[in-house]
């Protein structure tokens, strides 16, 4: 975080173990049937690099290394919906195989997400019959019966660990094991559990115990904001009392044992807030930050053979050899790889028509799928019965989902699910919501009778479908390539099952809304035969819970009606649910949302790959902790309040007012005179001489080197601090793309310490920016923005286009009414220079541009901004909306020799012209830190 100090890993190499049939490791690899062998081994890297380089990099033999009180905290990003909790089970069997002795799992505040979790730490990590043996390995907190039970129990009860079985465990290194729900009531219970039947027994033990605590979605409820800490949830009043409850887990007031160690790993996709939350706050990520990875087709490969190799090259994606239909199917294809594809679909103006062509999209996709399955359908199962869970599974069509997010509102989501009936055939609203009530509202037959009375608008989605796996064939290489039924196959299964079959459900925190999708068989307890699941076939009307963690199995479909004043950056990340694994049907997949919607959630994917290269550059290199990133017209996040923003950018008319004293040779009329002793000419317009330029102007870099060269007794900035440390940031993510051929982008003159406190305009920092544009043109370089256009991302741009107009610079030096220069270097070039007599207090200009005429004519002077275009005979804007130069156009720098009839020596101000079109990004920053408010056009 800014102003900590430089992070130092510890790294203490033991010899790979030989991997025993009984451990904890090889069990939970074992559960990993759905993976290929390289995603496999890329769960397992990521893991051993987490231990290793996270858990295992302090040695608790010695507490120096370690944070008072004892504790380590660290981030790990993963994407949506991509396998963060395989990484969570992972690393917890790691760990657990490496002799730590508590793994507590925080599994989301939501009793939905916090069940939905422990099943799955139970089938996958805690696998295996429930007998003796497996009761003896470890302590599972809470047991299972209390966790999944529809009945509610204390929580003195949920989170009870018996001191003798806890002493057991520990003496024999066995593993307490606990899930608990991020809620400040259970969050309670466990710290006094702990307190009164763990610690006690940790005193006891003679050696050093080590806590592990990983907080799933961990920007959910576990960031500590002293503002935002005062306001109150609408639904779980006290959750921002969240963050210091989980630290009580391990430092309560009263006190912890002083051989217990814990480490916290703080788990999500979006960790804007976690970045941004003040170093002191006790969940804040102070000791690393590890970035996983999602199968692509690029990238650098997984080591299959050496999954413990923790030096071998990293990226955002690995190529997966299977082929799309493993990819992890994020914003890089839904925004980016298939654009041609036509996954996204910008809604009209009518509410109405949008949700007609979402639903018989999502509808016709599920035909298509259910024929390719050729299993039972929606509508067959639903009086279908099975003799094993096995065979309801194996039977059965996979499921098939679609969301519809109308608003944030709880009403409007019951609505939404209405509209979506009346809009089937259903008479009247209190008929829907009656169906709706029961739990089981199923599409009406009414609907049948439309599409048979109308098919058209139906059947042009199997076009569609079809032109779309064109694409994804053609962009990603598929072989063989894909076949589909023919449209009458497409409406018999329509009538027959997929309509009858589908559900309509909403999920929200309304007690009356479902708990959570149900994607598993369920066996009736009377007769004991299994049915299959229930949601095979649904849309899904929900609002802000399914943005954590909740997964839509099968999606194809999302209509994104929602629209915000303010948007949020990690809020709405985490609202796109499409993404995931869904490249064995993604030609299938559908993304209706407005147009400026889509810009928003492109350009959300564009930071947030940003953010995940600098972490990977942080891992590799130990380049500076990543820079949170957001728009111009939308915010990194809002769980920390005062956020600023800080452009990149110097602006597109940047005046040094820095001065030298007159009072001394002022080395820069050094640098000004070195420089015009290159051929020049006069510039005059109507009839007045206003000053000497050079014939040819200097690319980018020469102009950079030129402002470097520049220098001032009274700002000196340096190579350390918060913007040196911005720079960096910077330039670690250009070089993650290609190496720098000339760096460092930021040369200021003070090396190895602060310096002055940095300027707003800085010529050191314009110098910086210049040398960005010139790499910029030749890589493209995430999170970056447009400047002139700050809702076009750099990475989509042309760069053989950029590259062509990166812009040059035209030297000048304008004359003022003082008199000629009569003594120092400049005094001796070819041509008198008149100086300008520009107000100067205490070593800083007051005024800046000079001449500005905003209503001259043709042949008249409009301004100094404008100064090289009379050299070239170029028209001069007559009026303008912004203060940038067009894009495709040069740039000026004009510099102005002052002297007061008193001053003894002429001294140089500079003031420098920009285009627009050049690379532009704004850093969220916490209040008071180098934040500066700007409006740019």
């Amino acid at each position: 975080m800014p102003g900590s100090a430089p992070l130092v890993e510890h790294v203490y190499f033991k010899p790979p173990a030989c991997e025993q049939v009984d451990s904890w490791w090889v069990r939970y690899k074992a559960q990993l049937t759905g993976l290929t062998e390289t995603a496999r081994a890329s769960v397992e890297a990521d893991s051993r690099y987490i231990l290793e380089r996270g858990i295992l990099a302090a040695d608790t033999a010695k507490p120096e290394e370690w944070s008072s009180p004892r504790s380590r905290t660290g981030l790990v990003m993963g994407s949506v919906q991509s396998g963060k909790t395989a990484s969570m089970l992972g690393v917890s069997a790691l760990a657990i195989d490496s002799g730590l002795d508590i793994i507590v799992v925080l599994a989301g505040t939501r009793i939905s997400l916090w069940r939905q979790t422990y099943e799955r730490l139970v089938q996958q990590l805690d696998s295996g019959e429930d007998n003796a043996q497996k009761i003896k390995r470890r302590l599972l907190c809470p047991p299972r019966g209390i966790a999944l039970s529809e009945q509610t129990h204390p929580l003195t009860t949920t989170y009870r660990l018996p001191p003798a079985q806890v002493r057991q465990r520990l003496n024999q290194g066995k593993p307490l094991i606990i899930v608990a729900m991020k809620q400040t009531d259970h969050l309670h219970a466990l710290a006094a559990s702990l307190r009164t039947s763990v610690f006690n027994e940790v005193k006891e033990l003679g050696r050093t115990a080590h806590m592990l605590v990983l907080d799933d979605e961990a920007d959910d409820g576990s960031i500590l904001d002293a503002v935002v800490e005062s306001s109150q949830d609408p639904i779980y009043g006290r959750l921002k009392q969240i963050p210091r409850a989980i630290a009580n887990l391990w430092d309560p007031p009263q006190g912890s044992p002083s051989n217990l160690f814990s480490t916290y790993i703080a788990y999500t996709a979006t960790p804007q807030a976690n970045l941004l939350q003040e170093d002191h706050n006790p969940l804040a990520p102070r000791d690393f930050m590890i970035s996983l990875r999602t199968p692509l087709d690029v990238g650098h490969p997984v080591d299959t053979t050496d999954p413990g190799n923790l030096d071998a090259p990293r990226s955002s994606t690995y190529p997966e050899p299977v082929g799309i239909r493993s990819y992890y199917t994020g914003g890089e294809v839904f925004y980016r790889r298939a654009e041609a594809a036509g996954l996204c679909i910008p809604t009209t103006n009518s509410a109405q028509q949008d949700l007609a062509d979402a639903v018989r999209a999502f509808l016709v996709a599920g035909a298509i799928r259910l024929h390719r399955s050729s299993k039972l359908g929606p509508a067959s199962v639903i009086t279908a019965q099975f003799d094993t869970e096995d065979e309801a599974v194996a039977r059965v069509a996979p499921p098939h989902s679609m969301l519809y997010h109308p608003s944030a509102a709880i009403l409007d989501h019951f609505r939404g699910a209405e509209d979506v009936l009346l809009w089937a055939g259903i008479p009247d609203r209190a008929t829907a919501r009656n169906l709706l009530d029961t739990g089981d509202a199923r599409l009406p037959d009414t609907l049948v009778n439309d599409l048979e009375a109308d098919p058209a608008p139906w059947a042009q989605w199997l076009d569609k479908y079809t032109a779309s796996t064109r694409a994804i064939e053609d962009g990603f290489d598929v072989l063989p390539p894909k076949t589909f039924p023919d449209w009458q196959t497409i409406e018999t299964l329509l009538i027959n099952e997929v309509i009858p079959g589908t559900r309509v459900a909403v999920v929200n925190s309304d007690p009356n809304a479902d708990d959570r999708p149900a994607y598993a068989p369920s066996q009736d307890p009377i007769t004991s035969k299994w049915r299959a699941a229930r949601d095979l076939s649904t849309i899904f009307v929900s609002g802000n819970v399914m943005a954590r963690g909740l997964t839509l199995e099968g999606m194809t479909t999302a209509l994104f009606q929602r629209s915000s004043a303010n948007p949020l950056a990690d809020t709405q990340m985490q609202m796109q649910r499409w993404f995931g694994y869904r490249g064995s049907y993604i030609e299938l997949c559908r993304v209706f949302a407005s147009d400026d919607q889509l810009t928003l959630f492109r350009a959300y994917h564009d930071v947030d790959e940003a953010v995940r290269t600098a972490i990977i550059e942080r891992m590799m290199s130990g380049a500076p902790e990543p820079t949170v990133l957001q728009g111009l017209n939308f915010e990194a996040t809002g769980k920390i309040a005062g956020v600023g923003n800080l452009p990149l950018s110097p602006g597109a008319r940047p005046f040094v007012t820095v001065i030298n004293d007159s009072r001394q040779p002022d080395p820069n009329a050094r640098v000004v005179a070195e420089l015009f002793a290159r051929p020049s000419s006069n510039l005059t317009v109507a009839h007045v001489l206003r000053g000497r330029i050079l014939d040819e102007p200097l690319e980018l870099t020469e102009a950079a080197e030129f402002l470097d060269r520049l220098s001032f007794a009274d700002y000196q900035p340096g190579s350390e601090g918060f913007h040196a440390d911005f720079w960096n940031r910077i330039e670690a993510r250009a070089h993650a793309v290609a190496p720098l051929p000339d760096p460092p982008l930021y040369r200021p003159p003070v090396k190895h310490r602060e310096g002055d406190l940095t300027r707003r305009t800085c010529p050191y920092a314009i110098a910086a920016y210049l040398r960005l544009w010139s790499a910029s043109v030749t890589r493209s370089i995430k999170g970056l923005f447009v400047t002139g256009h700050p809702g076009e991302l750099w990475s989509y741009a042309d760069l053989g286009r950029k590259k062509t107009e990166q812009p040059r610079f035209w030297i000048g030096i304008r004359y003022g009414d003082g008199a000629a220069v009569s003594n120092g270097p400049l005094a001796l070039l070819p041509f008198n220079i008149r100086a300008t007599t520009k107000r100067v207090i205490g070593g800083e200009l007051k005024t800046t541009w000079g001449a500005s005429d905003p209503n001259a004519g043709p042949g008249q002077y409009r301004g100094d901004v404008y100064f090289d275009y009379y050299h070239r005979d170029l028209p001069v804007p007559l009026s303008s909306k912004t203060a940038w130069r067009p894009s495709n156009s040069d740039g000026q720098i004009l510099f102005y020799v002052n002297q007061h009839k008193d001053d003894p020596h002429p001294t140089v101000a500079v003031g420098v012209c920009l285009p627009a079109g050049g690379p532009e990004q704004f850093s969220a920053t916490r209040a008071g830190v180098g934040a500066v408010t700007r409006n740019v056009p």
